[in-house]
């Protein structure tokens, strides 16, 4: 399903990735493969439309541009691993007569790895990524940032250069938060959800989460009186989309109204390709001026 559940924003630092051309090259270079006997994961670049198709791995609407990759990861179950090894270790010691070290174990146990990853599962996962050449921004929908900066090493390697930096304020978010939550702010279109996080910035224990309810209460009044900070909130955007924010300014569980999905549902279940690029269309469009507008917000509170 294209319709981004999450949000890992970054912003470019330079022109260097709005050449679609050279982002097409970089891409192609590095298609997906499936892993080989030894290997425990491969990621890889496939076409937006369908794993298999080999001619377009960029969808192109109006600036806003659509990669996906492909991931499969290895699974071996811990118990079948831990039982082989015990195994390959009984033999040997009983071979020499002696216990074996710990080095000579932990060589053992890349044999094993060895012999048992032909037969392990595969888990494939795919993740999309878009870049926003208006506004120099990529976008991944995944809820790591360590899976986010696993997939843009892969297009820097290729592109040789990437210069990109996690979307960020000067001031702390969760003071922003707390700041537009206590005072009862008011930032048409945007408006605070029935879902938080509290948390002591100091002591960084006591979380508390509350959901179904009135976040300007008198009851969270006093949580704030405190000394605890918001650290993720849920943001309403009465254009049609609604997040959670966390105090790193990535967006999850993002969704969107149903008058937004169904705006495409003229065409045809059999026109996939066709119905994809019309909804990346309108996500992108919504999502960026969301995303432009919530900063421009979160900027003001002082």
């Amino acid at each position: 399903m294209l319709w981004f559940k999450n949000a890992i924003i970054y912003q470019l630092n330079n022109d260097t990735l709005l050449d679609k051309n050279a982002i097409e090259k970089a891409i192609k270079s590095v298609p997906f493969t499936p892993c080989g006997n030894i290997d425990t994961m491969k990621m890889g670049w496939v076409s937006p439309y369908n794993d298999n198709y080999h001619d377009d791995f960029i969808i192109d609407m109006q600036g806003h541009l659509l990669l996906r990759i492909k991931k499969e990861t290895k699974l071996l179950p811990a118990p079948v691993i831990k039982q082989a090894l015990l195994e390959k270790i009984d033999k040997q010691e009983q071979a020499l007569s002696r216990k074996l070290t710990k080095n000579e174990k932990t060589t053992l146990k890349d044999e094993v790895m060895i012999d048992l990853m032909p037969r392990a599962f595969s888990k494939y996962n795919h993740y999309w990524l878009w870049i926003d050449t208006i506004n120099k921004r990529i976008i991944l929908d995944t809820s790591s940032f360590k899976q986010a900066e696993d997939i843009l090493a892969i297009l820097r390697k290729e592109l040789g250069v990437l210069a990109l930096t996690p979307l960020s304020i000067e001031k702390p978010v969760e003071q922003i938060m707390t700041t537009w939550v206590k005072e009862k702010l008011n930032f048409a279109p945007f408006i605070l959800g029935d879902q938080a996080e509290l948390k002591d910035p100091l002591e960084g224990n006591g979380i508390i989460s509350c959901k179904n309810q009135d976040i300007t209460s008198d009851e969270m009044m006093i949580h704030f009186d405190s000394g605890k900070w918001i650290t993720k909130v849920k943001i309403i955007d009465e254009r049609g989309v609604n997040f959670i924010v966390n105090n790193d300014l990535t967006l999850k569980r993002i969704k969107f109204d149903s008058s937004v999905l169904d705006e495409n549902e003229d065409i045809g279940t059999d026109e996939f390709d066709k119905k994809l690029e019309a909804d990346f269309f309108i996500m992108a469009n919504l999502l960026s001026t969301t995303i432009n507008d919530f900063y421009i917000v979160i900027n003001k509170i002082t």
